[in-house]
């Protein structure tokens, strides 16, 4: 194979140049202008560059160096061995283009390849055109889910059911406010509201829009109002069966001073519950993937198996999630996603014991800057980062960290409701606990251990009473924390028969407590006063240390 950024011209498509390039570079504005090109400037300029450099006949000069120095920025001093900007933009440069001639190019009768080893691309005609004859690059189709698939949204115009035309301009505000929003959600794919605009006033076949557009879900809905309100009803629609997958109706006054709030605000409630971590989209796709052996899984699925686990925290959903992991960077080493979630699997069970693994923190906070450094931009890589400082006990790069995390997305319910959490725990008590209600609000359907946070907030006031509320909230009696916080504060009460059965639990789903309980708390109780006082409250439900 040759190495990469080698010379290697490519086959013309007949002996008159100037059609030849002509018609190569109006596909490529085709390219450029498709949903897999459109956001991503730094595919674009890549292709751009490649491609006019192999018409002009200087195809000798595309090599790694001359692509980071005159397309991605790098100064003169770049290295590839100690960046690898160019190896992992080329890698998504092919997916890209993979993606593209699977959906929108699958008519197309010229094929823009950049075979592996190489960063000069390959023009083919297809068969019966001119040049008819060269090979057309096979097109992997073994996906797991068929197309369309994956991560990817559309809104489409929504419908104006009031009768008053001037309501248009809400209806046309509130799609594109929520296509902003959704777009915030970094592991969907969302595509540009003008693109599906087209569409309006006509009626919509979802399977049939899906497969124009190359997205699994649509956002659909329609606006009706009377005298005095407007009422709004949205859905999402799985366009692989045409199945109305979640739905909701929002009501509010007519009143002029109060709809372009209206539209932030529904738009920002329905991107949460559509894309978060915890949205529908995730929901629906892992419920496909969860029955599927972990060799057959896509990175993606791999993600979907990650948002289950931390849902259940269990050592069966732990094992299985590492494993799909470690496959998915083998797979694709340049996903910085893949090594982010990696990162949190080994700080959960660095924390929580949940399998007997070798997973020190020293490697996951290793993995977890790889993983920032691939998508420096990427709010759950930069979470993972986060959680890794907080476990070092560096403070400082924590607080730097969250704050970089909770910029990217601050309507994210999962994630800023999980900062919250950190922050409290870290002693950051009120803003903490501030910011984790704010998360809770936006998101109803949160985990039960966000319960933590507030429990050991009250625990250390000794408002035992109250804790023991935010204990029983909890309900994840699969983890050893849930009888633990029970048993601490039924201590505290003098509720000792009660204290001794939550106690019983605990030992139950953890025999070897006693010898690790300072450990297993201060991984979560980070100040010396409350481990000890959770320490002796346990002590007064009967634990034997």
């Amino acid at each position: 194979m040759a190495a990469e950024g080698s010379n290697q011209p490519p086959p013309h498509f007949g002996t008159n140049p100037s059609p030849r390039a002509e018609a190569i570079r109006q596909h490529l504005e085709k390219i450029l202008a498709s949903l897999q090109f459109v956001n991503s400037p730094n595919l674009q300029n890549f292709l751009r560059f490649i491609v006019e450099k192999t018409l002009a006949g200087e195809s000798a000069d595309i090599k790694g160096y001359t692509v980071a120095t005159h397309v991605l920025g790098r100064k003169v001093d770049f290295d590839p061995n100690l960046d690898p900007i160019v190896r992992i933009q080329a890698g998504r440069l092919r997916r890209a283009l993979e993606q593209y001639y699977r959906v929108q190019g699958k008519s197309d009768v010229v094929i823009i390849d950049v075979p592996k080893g190489s960063y000069v691309p390959v023009f083919r005609a297809v068969s019966g055109q001119q040049g008819a004859g060269l090979v057309i690059p096979e097109v992997r189709r073994e996906s797991i889910l068929s197309l369309p698939s994956g991560p990817s949204v559309a809104v489409m115009p929504l419908l104006n059911l009031t009768g008053d035309h001037k309501q248009e301009y809400f209806t046309e505000g509130l799609a594109e406010e929520l296509t902003s929003e959704l777009a915030r959600y970094q592991e969907l794919r969302v595509i540009a509201y003008h693109s599906t605009r087209r569409w309006k006033g006509m009626k919509i076949d979802p399977r049939a829009a899906g497969e124009d557009l190359g997205v699994r879900f649509l956002v659909e809905g329609s606006i009706r109002k009377d005298a005095k309100t407007v009422k709004i009803d949205l859905h999402v629609v799985d366009t692989q069966n045409g199945m109305r997958v979640w739905g909701e109706q929002y009501q509010s006054e007519l009143k002029a001073t109060t709809l372009i709030a209206l539209q932030e605000n529904i738009a920002r409630q329905v991107a949460a519950k559509i894309g978060s971590e915890y949205g529908i989209i995730p929901q629906t796709l892992f419920k496909e993937s969860r029955n599927k052996p972990p060799e057959s899984l896509e990175t993606y699925e791999a993600f979907l198996r990650h948002y289950y686990y931390v849902t259940v925290l269990t050592p069966e959903a732990f094992i299985h999630t590492f494993r799909v992991l470690e496959e998915a960077v083998a797979r694709e080493p340049e996903s910085g996603l893949s090594w982010s979630l990696l990162a949190d699997l080994y700080c959960h069970n660095y924390t929580l014991q949940l399998f007997p693994l070798e997973t020190p923190l020293e490697r996951a906070l290793d993995f977890a800057k790889k993983g920032v450094f691939l998508e420096p931009l990427n709010q759950l890589g930069r979470v993972v980062l986060t959680t890794c400082y907080f476990h070092s006990h560096e403070k400082e790069l924590f607080l730097q960290e969250a704050e970089k995390a909770m910029a990217l997305n601050p309507n994210s319910p999962a994630i800023i409701g999980y900062i919250g959490w950190l922050l409290a725990l870290c002693g950051e008590w009120e803003r903490g606990l501030d910011i984790l209600q704010q998360g809770i609000r936006l998101n109803p359907h949160y985990p039960g251990w966000f319960h933590l946070a507030p429990y050991l907030n009250l625990y250390r006031q000794e408002r035992y009473v109250e804790a023991y509320r935010e204990a029983q909230q909890f309900q994840m009696p699969q983890l050893f924390w849930d009888p633990l916080m029970r048993a601490a504060a039924l201590g505290r009460l003098g509720r000792e028969q009660e204290g001794a059965q939550a106690l019983a639990e605990l030992i139950h789903l953890r025999p070897d407590f006693p010898a690790a309980a300072p450990f297993l708390i201060s991984c979560y109780a980070k100040f010396p006063y409350l481990i000890k006082s959770l320490l002796e409250g346990l002590r007064l439900a009967g634990l034997k240390t």
